[in-house]
Formats: C-alpha cells, sequence, structure tokens
C-alpha cells in the first residue's frame, strides 16, 4: 500500500503552480481566441448579457480546459494539444448556455436534440440559441472525433431532460442520486472526448463516477440556491450531514480505484488523483460547516431554520483553504497502489 504523506506534503505547492499556470495560460488564450467570436454577442444588445458571458469565459471555458483538460493530460503524460484546448473551450463554454436553455422555459429549445446532431441545419430562434450553435460548431471543427461527440452530446442533454425531475418534491433519494450521476457522468465523457487519444472502457467508467461526484460537490455547496429554487438535490434532501460525508468519501475512494484500473503508469494515476483530491478536498470543508449547523438544530439538518450566510461556505476564507489542505494530506493516504518509475512532470 502506498500512504502519501511527506511526498504529498512536498507536492502541493508544485500542484498549487501548476494550476494556476493552468489557468494563467487559458485565460491568455479566451483573450485571444475566444473573446473575438463574442464581442458581435456583447455588442447587438439581443438578449445576450454581460453576465451570460462572463458565465462563459470566467467559469466553463476556463474551468474546463484548466483544470479537467490539464489534469486528463497529465493523466495521459502528454501535454494538451493546441487543437484539443480549443474544442475544450467551445464545447466546455456551451454548458452554461445549455444550463440556460434548461432553467428558462422561455429560452427552451425544443429541437435541440435535432440540433445536437446536425447542427448546421439550425436555424436560431434567438440569441441564445445563435451563441450556442456557434460555438458548438466551432468546438467540433477542432475535435478529432466530432461524431463521437455528437453522440455523447446527445447523453448530456438526455441526461438534462431527466434531471428536470429534480424539480418535483416527491423524487426519492435513490433517483436524485442517479439523476446526479448521471448529469455530471455524461458530461465528463464528453470533455474528455474533446481530446485525441481513445478512451478506453476503464478510463470512461473513471470519468462517469468522477463526474457524478463532481456535480455531487457542487451541489452540496449551491444548496442554499437549489433549495431557494425547489431543485431537490441529495444535498437540499439531507437530513444527516455524516451520512453524506460517508457517500461523498466512499465515492471518492471508488473513483481512486477505478482510476487503478486505468491502462496509465501509476506516477501518472497518482499526479492526477493529487489535483483531483486537491479539488474535491473543499467540500468536506464545506461539510464540516453544515455539520456544525445540524448540532445547531437538534442533530437533523434543516435548511429552512438557516440563513444564507449560514449555508454558504466561502473557500476565499484562508482558514477554509488551510482546511482543505488538512483534508486533501488525509484523503490522499488511501491512494492505494505503488508508483512506478514513469512519471510525467508538471
Amino acid at each position: 500500500m502506498f500512504l502519501p504523506k511527506t511526498g504529498d506534503v512536498l507536492s502541493l505547492p508544485e500542484i498549487y503552480f501548476f494550476l494556476l499556470k493552468s489557468v494563467w495560460k487559458q485565460k491568455k488564450f479566451i483573450r485571444k481566441n475566444l473573446f473575438p467570436n463574442l464581442i458581435p454577442f456583447a455588442e447587438a444588445n439581443d438578449g445576450i448579457t454581460g453576465k451570460d458571458l462572463k458565465k462563459i469565459t470566467s467559469y466553463y471555458a476556463l474551468g474546463v480546459p484548466a483544470i479537467l483538460g490539464e489534469s486528463l493530460a497529465i493523466l495521459r503524460g502528454e501535454p494538451l494539444h493546441q487543437t484539443e484546448r480549443y474544442s475544450l473551450t467551445y464545447l466546455g463554454g456551451i454548458s452554461g448556455l445549455l444550463d440556460d436553455l434548461f432553467d428558462d422555459p422561455l429560452q427552451k429549445a425544443d429541437h435541440l436534440e435535432e440540433f445536437i446532431l446536425q447542427p448546421e441545419n439550425l436555424h436560431p430562434s434567438n440569441a441564445h440559441e445563435q451563441l450556442l450553435s456557434m460555438m458548438y460548431i466551432e468546438g467540433l471543427s477542432f475535435s478529432a472525433q466530432p461524431r463521437k461527440l455528437k453522440n455523447q452530446a446527445l447523453m448530456v442533454y438526455k441526461a438534462q431532460q431527466q434531471s428536470l425531475q429534480q424539480k418535483l418534491s416527491a423524487v426519492s433519494k435513490e433517483k436524485v442520486v442517479a439523476l446526479t450521476l448521471s448529469k455530471g457522468g455524461t458530461s465528463f465523457v464528453f470533455y474528455r472526448l474533446c481530446m485525441n487519444h481513445p478512451l478506453s472502457a476503464e478510463e470512461e467508467e473513471l470519468l462517469s463516477k468522477l463526474g457524478g461526484l463532481m456535480q455531487l460537490g457542487n451541489d452540496i455547496f449551491d444548496v442554499w440556491e437549489d433549495h431557494r429554487e425547489g431543485t431537490v438535490t441529495a444535498a437540499t434532501q439531507c437530513k444527516n450531514i455524516p451520512q453524506l460525508r460517508k457517500i461523498f468519501h466512499n465515492d471518492l475512494m471508488k473513483v481512486y480505484e477505478l482510476a487503478s484500473l486505468t491502462p496509465y503508469p501509476r506516477k501518472q494515476i497518482h499526479r492526477f488523483l493529487q489535483i483531483i483530491t486537491l479539488a474535491l478536498s473543499r467540500v468536506f470543508v464545506c461539510l464540516d460547516q453544515f455539520e456544525v449547523l445540524q448540532h445547531q438544530t437538534g442533530n437533523i439538518f434543516s435548511i429552512e431554520d438557516y440563513e444564507r450566510k449560514q449555508l454558504i461556505c466561502d473557500m476565499q476564507k484562508p482558514a477554509n483553504q488551510l482546511k482543505a489542505i488538512k483534508y486533501y494530506l488525509k484523503t490522499s493516504r488511501d491512494i492505494n497502489f505503488s508508483e512506478s518509475s514513469k512519471s510525467y512532470q508538471f
């Protein structure tokens, strides 16, 4: 068994530097290659707001290539190709637009399924569809496997459709978990198909599980907003935070297990899991905050009894960042395999 202790402590500055460099590089790429295509939509003032564009440039088109894409490049042992960065930027960027189409009935596209498979045939009915069309077609044009991407995009669309059941108060816990895993898992596989190297069945299973876990983590952080909007998630349904913590931790251990089954060198898998673990450690900090609240309300987690500020976990606070690092060091000890001599340098 490999128990990363001193090595993980020493690797922390290296990982942080790698992530900062990745974000910086992607921001520069966005300014040069994405902004020019967004300017006409910003100037048209026909339904696309500055908030919409910021969601693309500062979140999806930034995080998908800079964090997930670069992490997957480490897993395979080869830096991100320029065409892959283009595809990840544009196809990652449409995530928020798709969310808007589902969240706002006035903008929902009932012909979206046809558009996914034949985007060149779409006649946009509004500015959101026009922007979505531009980014989708552009992203596909840089892909080495556009047909697979289209088919997976259809899977993402169907998972989004199914997730509308989370607006129903009577949806069961089991169904919510299944919807969470499907929504996150199909999206991660979609992003992975933006990259050129073959996707093994083992890696696809890993990414399906990891995407679902990331979605669960996001739902935990978004518990206040989801509750206010009437969206049912595992977090809004939760009455016992330790149980939710156990589910999250067990799923993370499953990710470790699935990663060890992929056909990559152990050193590369370990580096990949270090980054993933650091990213997910913040969830444990949020769960700590919620568990304190649970103790204040008769040992039952009751969202209705808390104020917004009590349910918002601010990860910009130095104290919370330090807690996340401690969870990273603690959790990473469960990476349960030995390293080989072959390595990939940050």
